[in-house]
């Protein structure tokens, strides 16, 4: 149903009845919402929901089929990206978009400095600005300083520092705090709250449900690309009615039974594993259908340690037994094709996925052996039929196994990854942080079939920073701080018991 709304001078965006068409696909339908002068406005929804269509749509990348914007009470086309910065539009993409070659200043000022007709740039006063925009948000760094050197939440707050500097009034976050540390997540969320006092409107959206209610003054929810009720202020809501409204269901996420692996067999072991990034040995055992954890703060060395197992930066001193045999993991290939161990990566977009390609190629791909005849010559029947087998077994979503990868939700995309370990028959699987930007729903489907994949006999380390997601499903958890395994705990399947008894470990 169409909705339209009251002409009103407190509004800086209003959006009525946006809808998006892609070739057989409505991706928006009649969507509309109203953004005040100085509001934090949440906008949730699930992977898939029309999220990130509506953003582009803000931003410039994608102009509506039908509907319009506003902005201060004026109609206006936001058919480029330009014109988006123009009127005042500034976004920040979960996705980094920062040119690493250049300084913290360079890409501070990037959009005002191309922009000049003259092509000379005053880099003393380039400098000085950019110190400037970053003492608005309380960021203490050296203009002159790499952005290759910054942490992830550095790089964020850059972005942001960015949007600011080309005076936007209208500031898009897109899952800001996705892949950094916990500390500078709650620096980013003093960040806009200051934003805020300063008169900046904020379209903020997450997937964590504690930050929308800590810093977000309405919400509104999107599900299959629709308004679900209307904007209501987040003091009306509670975190059960709001993945209510999300999901169409309540939902929760499902915390299995504890079991005991005492009597299980050993299939992997570290013994004072040590590498040349990192010479701190490290050990630990997985057994045979057990789900181990690895948790700890971004920083804290869990991938690092990961990567080290599975010959991306080989080991340089310690044993790694597999199946009780010394194994010695010389690269990525050797680890899943050898010693049947698959990894999938937190960085799906850039490390895990062909985003242009197919999801039958990017099967396909791994599984090039099972779908090749002898004379070397690829069956396309073959690899349909594993994609379509996957896509069942996974519940992934989508119009067709032809469609580019990077048309897909985040769930999805992450379902397509472990689709690709899969294809490696492997015993042994490494999943680095599974549900990084991935809704309630996809988040429980993920898990359970996390778990099932355990129940038949794979042995499975999950890598993340959620505490209550590692509670839920994992059997035991190893906690690392600076590159360290400091500790290793049975999972009591109790939260409160089991966090205060990690954080313990961690400070100790």
């Amino acid at each position: 149903m169409e909705k339209t709304m009251a002409k009103s001078e407190e509004y800086v965006l209003e959006l009525e009845n946006i809808t998006k068409i892609f070739p057989g696909v409505k991706a928006l339908d009649h969507v509309s919402f109203q953004v005040k002068k100085g509001e934090v406005h949440a906008l949730v929804g699930e992977n898939g929901a029309g999220k990130s269509t509506l953003i582009n749509i803000i931003s410039g990348v994608f102009r509506q089929t039908e509907g319009q914007v506003k902005i201060d009470g004026k109609m206006i086309e936001l058919d480029t990206p330009e014109k988006a910065f123009q009127a005042g539009v500034g976004v920040v993409h979960q996705e980094r978009n920062l040119i690493d070659t250049f300084t913290v200043a360079e890409n501070i000022c990037f959009m005002e400095e191309s922009g000049k007709l003259s092509g000379k740039v005053d880099y003393k006063a380039m400098c000085a600005k950019a110190k400037k925009v970053m003492e608005r948000i309380h960021l203490d760094l050296d203009p002159d300083e790499p952005v290759t050197s910054l942490t992830s939440g550095k790089k964020q707050m850059i972005e942001i520092a960015r949007a600011i500097s080309m005076n936007s009034q209208i500031l898009l976050l897109d899952e800001p705090t996705a892949s950094i540390s916990l500390t500078e997540a709650n620096t980013l969320l003093e960040t806009v709250k200051k934003l805020r006092e300063e008169g900046i409107s904020i379209i903020y959206i997450s997937h964590k449900l504690e930050e929308i209610f800590s810093i977000a003054d309405s919400v509104t929810v999107i599900r299959d690309g629709k308004n679900i009720g209307e904007t209501v202020p987040i003091g009306e809501l509670t975190n059960e009615t709001l993945i209510e409204k999300m999901v169409g269901r309540k939902q929760s996420v499902k915390a299995y039974d504890k079991r005991d692996f005492s009597e299980a067999s050993v299939i992997m072991e570290a013994r004072n594993i040590t590498s040349r990034q990192n010479k701190i040995p490290k050990s630990f055992q997985l057994k045979k259908g057990e789900i181990l954890g690895w948790y700890g703060l971004v920083g804290a060395g869990r991938t690092e340690f990961a990567r080290e197992i599975i010959g991306i930066d080989p080991a340089e001193s310690g044993e790694l037994l597999i199946h009780g045999k010394e194994a010695r993991v010389r690269s990525y290939e050797e680890a899943f094709s050898r010693y049947q161990i698959c990894y999938v990566s937190e960085n799906r977009k850039e490390e895990g996925l062909f985003l242009m390609h197919s999801i039958a190629d990017n099967v396909g791909i791994i599984a090039l052996k099972e779908i090749t005849s002898k004379a070397g010559f690829i069956s396309y029947r073959k690899q349909a039929d594993l994609t379509e087998k996957y896509k069942k077994e996974l519940g992934i979503k989508c119009k067709s196994i032809q469609v580019d990868v990077a048309s897909l939700s985040g769930g999805n995309q992450q379902k397509i990854c472990i689709a690709k370990g899969l294809c490696t028959s492997p015993d042994i699987m490494i999943i680095d942080e599974p549900t990084v930007g991935i809704d309630v729903r996809t988040k429980g489907d993920i898990h359970e079939l996390i778990y099932q994949l355990s129940q038949q006999g794979m042995s499975i380390i999950v890598i993340s920073s959620d505490m209550g997601e590692l509670v839920g499903l994992v059997d035991r958890i190893l906690v690392f701080r600076d590159n360290e395994i400091r500790g290793e705990l049975e999972n009591e399947k109790d939260y409160d018991a089991m966090s205060k008894q990690i954080m313990g470990t961690i400070l100790l």
